[in-house]
């Protein structure tokens, strides 16, 4: 029997620390697991709106195992329907592992006892819990087992060396002849998968349980997605983010219009007013409705022209949808600010701000000040945590209605969105070598006509222009990131970024694992906002410069872009400080396989084939 204690944590923090499979040290030093919660009840969004998402975090995974693109059983599951989003709300922990060893001899033991720890008959002492299991990437997370004396004794095994820092010099001796093992304290080969690779870790140890989490921005509930449902929804967030339609859910109202049973209302409403037919009354009526509906329908026209095939166009649709709901956030605009604090002390010190907007490419910045979040569990990686073909995605144990359970929080927070001049963006592209110039264009439509969907949360889509423009984006959200967080005062790991890179925009918002909104970041916009902007490019070089500027994999690493797996959206892929700052002349420190790479930083020229463009020289997107 395993001595079991009830968890009584709020759900936000049980999202992060206590979910089941989820190692995590508990009152007095000793080492628990997270079982099953004993109560949860239904997370208020609904599961067709998130997916989209979910199927793009676990298929790289699935196509990684299967060799198939879009085929594995892990897509299947998300497919199927067979899973519910639920929140936790009473938690358990059993200890885990139920190893002990004795601190003098060495002696080692596994006991279920439901009390205390096993005494040590040879030293008459009290051992103590050996929080170390084996784990291994196809998610198998096992106790120590000692083996048996190759002697054939049969006392007592003990682990010895256990102070060393490697686990590899760890032995095994019998404690009734001496005799010393050989081997190492782990196995060689996975006993589940029976491939190499298994570690022996601490079990509260990071690699032993990453959490694969979601950030849903505006989560719809199961009444809001009604109008998700309709059937120009997708297309509908296109026309939002193009200008045509109004942006969150009144633009989706618009799109739902049925502009036939209009038509009918006001015929009624005519009968009850007594204007018939032929009426100039009518008349003035129904010319009206067709004045509206022209307005209402024509982003159908708008939309159509930009020639997308319906996978693309419902791919570019989602980001565009979540991008208009976030604006219904309580946002902000500088322009409003402006306005608000005329005649007052901080007037002249916003004036300034339009000009950095400009020298930073910035088309706009919006305060969203009720940013509603949804963050999502649906399973867990061990030692890696990315879709490398050896790191296995698992689900938490399928349980109640033999669905697996997606565990939940809702929580109200604020954020910052940054959104880059298409413009800007498609000289940029031009002077790099990315692209030929096309000429006049509608920058933001172009966009959107040339970028293939983002489906992969962990590697670049191998398309020249996107890859450009989503590396350009998501190293400009870190280094925002980091910028905020000296200003604000907030650990970089407490902000978070959502990325919108067919738009060409980006989100931070204030990662709050509590519903408490400290305001951080609306301090920041309406006192510190210039400062943020001035601080973008303070920090160019970075302390393993000049290796870091020519890495093959972009100029990116712990020290300059890197920030925490919690914060990233895409767990620090396709980051380069070269697409920021512009390509630099090859340096003797860096090794000329690097350098061959280097010219091209790891945008979307590293991928592209024999006879397209040549390899892109980045060029400063922020003024040097």
């Amino acid at each position: 029997m395993v001595t079991e204690d009830v968890l009584r944590r709020d759900a936000t923090a049980s999202l992060w620390r206590y979910l089941p499979e989820q190692p995590f040290a508990a009152g007095g030093g000793a080492v628990v697991k997270g079982e099953q919660p004993q109560v949860v009840s239904d997370l208020d969004v609904d599961e067709r709106f998130v997916r989209p998402a979910l199927l793009r975090l676990i298929r790289p995974f699935a196509e990684a195992r299967s060799g198939i693109p879009g085929v594995g059983t892990d897509v299947e599951v998300i497919e199927n329907g067979q899973y519910r989003l639920v929140e936790p709300m009473e938690l358990r922990g059993s200890r885990f592992p139920n190893t002990f060893i004795c601190g003098r001899c060495g002696w080692f033991t596994a006991a279920n006892l439901p009390q205390g720890a096993p005494h040590c008959r040879r030293c008459d002492r009290d051992t103590e819990q050996f929080a170390w299991v084996v784990v291994h990437s196809c998610g198998l997370m096992r106790p120590l087992t000692p083996p048996r004396c190759v002697s054939n004794c049969r006392g007592g095994m003990a682990l010895r060396n256990i102070h060393r820092f490697s686990t590899f010099d760890w032995r095994w001796v019998c404690l009734t002849c001496s005799t010393r093992s050989d081997a190492p304290a782990g196995p060689y080969v996975c006993p589940d998968c029976s491939r190499r690779g298994p570690r022996v870790v601490r079990a509260n140890q990071a690699v032993a349980y990453r959490p694969m989490s979601l950030t849903l921005l505006n989560p719809l509930s199961r009444s809001d997605y009604s109008h998700l449902a309709i059937e120009n929804a997708f297309a509908a967030g296109v026309a939002a983010c193009l200008g045509v339609l109004p942006t969150g859910l009144e633009g989706l109202k618009a799109a739902s219009a049925n502009e036939t049973a209009d038509e009918t209302k006001v015929r009624e409403v005519a009968a009850l007013m007594g204007y018939g037919e032929g009426s100039p009354e009518l008349a003035r009526m129904l010319a009206d409705l067709a004045a509206n509906a022209s307005t209402r329908t024509g982003w159908r026209e708008e939309v159509g022209s930009l020639g997308l095939t319906d996978e693309a166009l419902d791919a570019l649709g989602e980001e565009c949808l979540q991008l208009s709901l976030a604006r219904d956030a309580g946002a902000l605009s500088i322009s409003e600010l402006t306005a608000m604090s005329a005649d007052t002390a901080l007037a002249a010190r916003y004036t300034t701000i339009p000009a950095r907007l400009t020298r930073y490419g910035l088309a706009e910045v919006t305060l969203l000040r009720e940013l509603p979040l949804a963050f999502l569990v649906p399973g867990f990686t061990r030692l890696g945590s990315t879709a490398d073909g050896q790191t296995r995605f698992n689900y938490f144990p399928e349980t109640r209605k033999s669905r697996y359970e997606i565990y939940g929080q809702k929580v109200s927070t604020e954020g910052l969105l940054f959104r880059f001049d298409p413009e800007r963006v498609v000289s940029w592209l031009v002077a790099s070598g990315v692209v030929d110039d096309p000429g006049p264009v509608d920058a933001q439509r172009w966009l959107m006509q040339v970028s293939v969907p983002v489906a992969d949360l962990f590697n670049p889509t191998g398309h020249r222009i996107t890859d450009a423009v989503l590396g350009l984006v998501h190293s400009a959200s870190h280094r925002t990131m980091k910028a905020l967080g000296v200003a604000s005062g907030l650990h970089t790991d407490s902000l978070a970024e959502y990325i919108f890179p067919a738009n060409a925009a980006f989100l931070v918002y204030a990662n709050s694992r509590s519903e408490f909104v400290l305001g951080g970041l609306e301090h920041v916009f309406r006192y510190a906002l210039d400062e943020v902007l001035a601080d973008l490019d303070a920090e160019r070089r970075c302390v393993f410069d000049p290796l870091c500027r020519h890495a093959p994999g972009g100029a990116a690493c712990a020290a300059c872009l890197h920030v925490s797996e919690v914060a990233c959206a895409r767990f620090n892929t396709v980051l380069d400080r070269n697409l920021l700052w512009g390509t630099v002349p090859p340096s003797a420190a860096v090794d000329a396989g690097a350098d061959a790479v280097a010219s091209g930083g790891n945008g979307a020229g590293n991928a592209v084939g024999p006879g397209a463009l040549p390899e892109p020289v980045w060029q400063p997107f922020w003024p040097r």
